[in-house]
């Protein structure tokens, strides 16, 4: 957005508070995959930066690191004894 006052010219900027993610692409993409399960008013992403970095939400950090940790324990091989 510009905006113009006695002949000089001003940009806008919108800021946005989020949570700066930075991880594996294979976790970038089950974050991703996280987000596009949510309906549309549910959605967590802010932006994409590239395949590793991301910005988010604040209120979602938890629930994701949440996720995370689940995914985590769920496909971690335990040899047994």
């Amino acid at each position: 957005m510009y905006c113009c006052d006695k002949g000089r010219l001003y940009i806008m900027v919108n800021a946005t508070k989020g949570v700066f993610i930075s991880c594996d692409i294979p976790m970038a993409q089950y974050i991703i995959n996280m987000n596009a399960s949510m309906p549309a008013s549910d959605k967590f992403i802010i932006h994409i930066l590239d395949n590793t970095h991301m910005f988010v939400q604040p209120h979602v950090e938890q629930m994701i690191r949440s996720q995370i940790a689940k995914f985590r324990e769920d496909n971690t091989y335990v040899k047994p004894n």
